[in-house]
């Protein structure tokens, strides 16, 4: 084989030129989001004050306790038995069979504890490799891969370079939004173009802003893919407009939580994708929550996010539940994926609270394609709110008949029940369209102490109703964690597109590095739905990054708009940040 090596196309910039080479056919833009309410321009031209600045952040590795791996049986008889530990058995089951060519029967997945997902495992890695050797050996193929061999096969968190222009009025009320965000989606589109969707959908913040003007591209590069990442996309449109606020803030002679405070959603009102608030929001009650913070410490950095609860935008969310009766107790069946947000549990305490039977009378069973129904991904911070509403569902009827028999003379009964997630597309014409069934809230308050170092960290989390609160808090402080590490430390490096880190440069935060955690739950939602829980595994981590920038601004005034934050107490010494070409112009 003869082959030219052509030069590299590292950076969107240089993909968008116009004398690029096309990555693909259909070129080098993967998608592209607009999103627009009001006179955004208008309302800049007649803002008291404006501030427009550009940000930056990396890719971010998910740095999973497991690698990936897969272990696949085949059968003289019957269908090949493939184990996974991945985020769908589902999703894993439908590329099997499409690649092998052969029919559903064919193939069964088991899902085993899965080691840690945060999105990098809801594409294909070793699974459908496995899956083809045995199928042609005949023989049983275990494949794992080596921590160096997971960098450079599963999709790390989107780089993004974003421009925002953010006005307000004398008081800090904001009228405008308007931002140009450029996502690096590397090689291939992974899930790409829906999380620009969520970065547009929640790039002016939870605030009710009549006027913005949101423009997303996600594009093709040479570099490693990107993909979803918890936070997926939102964690790094926070960062942006949190930082503005900042700016806003001290041009009117605010606080940081006053300027907040001033904008924040209520119930009833318009956020500023177009959806209306529903009864259980409560952002301005997170805000509360850390008053009493701000207050002690005056110079504290703060941040403020939301986040859905479901996939949305019109795309088919569908949980689905199975219980069956069987020796005497009651097994849980669903796909759903437990990757250490313990999702069983939850499932387990809502069927004993619709059913009323001891928790010692309730199993599950392993997400399994032959015998668990197909609850989706365990993505989308869904799991809890539309699973869990299916197990409700479901529990609901067994009680009925529990009402009248005993568990015992219910023996080989099966109660199946689903919940469907209604909502509009983003092309939806709707003047305030339902985007997402449920959005939790967020505030965090970042303290430093004398050093620059992270001190404490408090985190008041909007959750709805907490079905289980040491779930709450352990998700909470991973969460914080991992945005700490985003904000402070790591740094994914990329060679020519390839990864060039190891697990000990990554700069992951050691154990003692991890300050103190304050969890503070907001429970203020009257929706029947999952006895009114929300999805809290994505947003524990959406505002730590611009809550850490916010907290070195107060100290010492100086913009950080780039992450890892530069000139901390954290950053290290003599590290040379690499520059990508052309950033000049990026956004126009």
């Amino acid at each position: 084989m003869e082959y030219e090596e052509l030069p590299a196309l590292l950076s969107p910039q240089a993909a968008l030129a116009s004398d690029a080479p096309r990555l693909h056919p259909n070129g080098n833009l993967l998608s592209e989001t607009i999103m627009k309410r009001g006179d955004a321009e208008k309302a800049i031209a007649a803002g008291c004050h404006v501030v427009t600045e550009r940000y930056s952040t990396p890719r971010q590795e998910h740095a999973f306790i497991e690698p990936e791996s897969a272990l696949a049986i085949p059968a003289l008889e019957g269908p090949m038995t493939v184990y996974t530990a991945g985020q769908s058995v589902y999703d894993d089951h439908r590329e099997i069979v499409r690649m092998l060519g052969v029919g559903a029967e064919k193939v069964r997945v088991i899902s085993k504890y899965v080691g840690g997902g945060f999105g990098g495992k809801e594409d294909m890695s070793v699974q459908h490799h496995a899956a083809l050797l045995a199928w042609h050996s005949g023989r049983p193929v275990k494949l794992t891969l080596s921590r160096k061999e997971s960098f450079r096969v599963h999709p790390k968190r989107h780089p993004m370079e974003m421009e925002y222009t953010t006005a307000c009025d004398e008081n800090g009320k904001v009228t405008a939004v308007r931002a140009r965000i450029l996502a690096d989606t590397g090689a291939y589109a992974s899930l790409g173009g829906p999380v620009l969707q969520r970065a547009c959908t929640h790039g002016a913040g939870p605030y009710q802003i009549e006027n913005v003007d949101i423009v997303g591209r996600s594009v093709y590069t040479n570099n490693i893919p990107s993909g979803a990442f918890r936070g997926f996309g939102v964690t790094q449109t926070c960062f942006a407009m949190e930082s503005n606020l900042n700016l806003l803030a001290k041009m009117v002679g605010i606080s940081p939580w006053e300027i907040r405070y001033r904008n924040a959603i209520e119930p009833g009102g318009v956020l500023s994708n177009g959806q209306i608030a529903d009864e259980g929001t409560a952002l301005k009650e997170t805000l509360l929550a850390v008053k009493d913070v701000m207050d002690a410490h005056p110079d504290a950095g703060i941040a403020c996010a939301f986040k859905n609860s479901g996939k949305g935008v019109g795309v088919k969310d569908v949980g689905r539940v199975k219980l069956k009766v069987e020796n005497g107790s009651v097994t849980i069946m669903t796909s759903a994926a437990c990757m250490g947000q313990g999702i069983a549990t939850v499932l387990v305490q809502i069927v004993a609270q619709s059913t009323g039977l001891e928790k010692s009378r309730i199993k599950v069973h392993a997400p399994d394609t032959m015998v668990t129904p197909d609850s989706g991904t365990s993505t989308a911070s869904r799991q809890t709110l539309v699973t869990g509403e299916a197990a409700r569902r479901a529990g609901i009827a067994l009680k009925e008949d529990l009402d009248h028999h005993l568990l015992v003379e219910l023996e080989g009964k099966e109660y199946y029940r689903e919940y469907d997630c209604v909502t509009d597309p983003m092309t939806s014409d709707k003047p305030n369209r339902v985007s997402h069934v449920a959005y939790g809230y967020a505030t965090q308050v970042v303290i430093l102490d004398e050093a620059g170092m992270v001190k404490r960290v408090v985190a008041a989390h909007d959750v709805g109703k907490a079905i289980n609160v040491n779930g709450v808090e352990g998700q909470i402080e991973g969460g914080v964690t991992m945005g700490l590490g985003f904000a402070l430390t790591e740094e994914f490096t990329v060679r020519n597109g390839a990864p060039a880190v190891t697990l000990g440069t990554l700069g992951l935060l050691r154990s003692t590095q991890v300050p103190e955690i304050d969890c503070r739950i907001v429970e203020k939602n009257p929706s029947e739905l999952a006895y009114g829980a929300k999805g809290v595994g994505e947003i524990v981590m959406v505002a730590t990054a611009p809550a850490v920038a916010c907290a070195y601004f107060q100290r010492d005034g100086v913009k950080r708009n780039t992450l890892p934050l530069e000139g901390t107490a954290y950053s290290r010494r003599g590290r040379k940040r690499p520059q990508e070409a052309n950033k000049e112009g990026a956004l126009q």
